[in-house]
């Protein structure tokens, strides 16, 4: 039998107390399952590509549920900028502030980041993919301190989506990403580069253009 221990996804600077929640302290059991059932690459305890996997991965937590900068352990936070396909970049502040969603799909034809606060894009997302959205990386092709890699998310397709009605499909999304890291390995800097809109168009119910 397969021994995937060493896959499971590792979300750090959780257990500190005092952190102040989104909405409580988040229970990763059921996205980490669909994680480890839908994943295409198993990297090794150890690998560079498990640590900045594991490092995106908090990132990501740490960017979906904690409210104070002070908090937040992934990242340089007075350096700290994202950007997304070579739009604005920004802060941490203003990333708490508007979130994942409305920061890296900046100027999106199917997606309107000005029409969005943080709960509601993330109560859109949240509602089509019900039973997880994983991310895993694929392929690391730079060390530190300029950490280029590439990576996908996916998800079943499995609740509405601005009423439409799910259809259980398989949803994939794939890009790259640059990230600056110090020597303590806390985010600099991240550079989203990737094309949201087939996935979009699907939820949408658009067609393809061939």
């Amino acid at each position: 039998m397969e021994d995937i221990s060493y896959a499971c996804p590792r979300q750090k600077f959780m257990e500190d107390l005092g952190i102040q929640w989104r909405e409580g302290k988040p229970d990763f059991t059921q996205v980490n399952k669909a994680y480890l059932e839908g994943r295409t690459r198993i990297h090794r305890d150890g690998s560079l590509e498990k640590i900045v996997e594991d490092l995106v991965k908090s990132w990501e937590m740490e960017a979906s549920h904690k409210t104070n900068t002070e908090d937040w352990q992934s990242v340089d936070t007075e350096a700290f900028t994202i950007r997304g396909n070579n739009q604005r970049s920004f802060t941490l502040k203003e990333l708490i502030e508007e979130g994942n969603y409305n920061v890296l799909m900046q100027n999106q034809p199917l997606y309107n980041n000005t029409d969005h606060s943080f709960k509601s894009s993330h109560d859109l997302f949240r509602s089509a993919f019900d039973q997880g959205f994983p991310w895993e990386l694929i392929e690391v092709f730079s060390g530190p301190p300029k950490v280029a890699f590439s990576w996908r998310h996916w998800a079943h397709w499995t609740g509405p989506y601005k009423g439409r009605a799910p259809t259980g499909e398989l949803l994939e999304m794939y890009g790259m990403a640059v990230a600056e890291v110090d020597e303590n390995l806390k985010i600099k800097s991240i550079d989203v580069h990737y094309d949201p809109n087939q996935l979009l168009m699907k939820l949408e119910g658009k067609e393809l253009l061939k």
